[in-house]
């Protein structure tokens, strides 16, 4: 091989380099240079953290695409109702070996559509390291809300997690039509499902998730309470992974 060739071939090596540290930015970084969490204890919440991380999808005037029509449901509304913190956010607490996940996201959520695959491909299998439970807030006007109660639809039929997949991969208009022709494809009730989306459980479903949010001062999406930390933004997966580890070490949840 010639020197010219030689130098060309590094050339080369070094572009492959520098374009791989671009594609993946700071997670490249993470993963070369671990940082330690700042936690700091959540108000209110004893034995609860929270670490900051990212960006949001916060209520503001000045998101585009956001509804001002949309109104916020009354306080009475919010109300979770009686019952221990941990069973309103993971349901069913156990001993069990996979960190319980909180989920709270909004399908007009841009960061939502990546952490949820993130979530998704970690809870799959007989020795998954974490379990998802779907809390839906939806924020951003209402076609986020129209999405939100086809997911808690779904779920009543055993498919949230499916549906999940199903609408965080595509570029779907939420509309009752569309929900009908995904909910056939996935073997579903489609007359079920789009009557569930109106149904009171779903209210509670919505109401309970809007007042947990609230508690834990989610004033966007993503956020997450991976066992008794609380995450609001973007979290990428090296962090998430790390988070995970932590949480399956720490022992009992504070409210178990």
């Amino acid at each position: 091989m010639t020197d010219r060739a030689r130098r060309n071939l590094l050339w080369l090596g070094g572009v492959a380099v520098v374009y791989a540290a671009l594609s993946e930015g700071p997670a490249m970084v993470r993963r070369a240079f671990p940082h330690d969490f700042d936690f700091e204890p959540v108000p209110g919440l004893p034995g609860f953290r929270r670490i900051a991380s990212g960006r949001v999808s916060a209520v503001s005037p000045m998101l585009v695409g956001l509804d001002p029509g949309a109104a916020a449901p009354p306080e009475a509304a919010r109300d979770p109702g009686p019952g221990p913190l941990c069973a309103s956010l993971f349901g069913a607490v156990s001993a069990e070996a996979a960190v319980p996940v909180a989920y709270f996201s909004d399908y007009r959520c841009a960061f939502c559509r990546v952490l949820t695959p993130l979530l998704l491909d970690r809870a799959e299998g007989a020795q998954a390291p974490i379990r998802i439970v779907w809390h839906e807030l939806p924020l951003l006007g209402e076609t986020s809300e129209t999405a939100a109660r086809a997911a808690i639809a779904a779920e009543a039929q055993g498919a949230g997690a499916a549906w999940h997949r199903r609408m965080a991969g595509g570029a779907l208009v939420p509309s009752p039509p569309v929900f009908r022709r995904v909910a056939e494809g996935m073997g579903l009730d489609a007359d079920r499902l789009i009557r569930d989306m109106r149904a009171a459980a779903t209210d509670r479903r919505l109401a309970v998730s809007r007042a947990l949010a609230d508690r834990f001062g989610f004033i966007g999406t993503p956020a997450l309470v991976v066992g008794r930390t609380a995450v609001l933004g973007r979290i990428d997966a090296p962090d998430l992974d790390r988070l995970i580890a932590l949480e399956r070490a720490a022992g009992p949840l504070p409210c178990a």
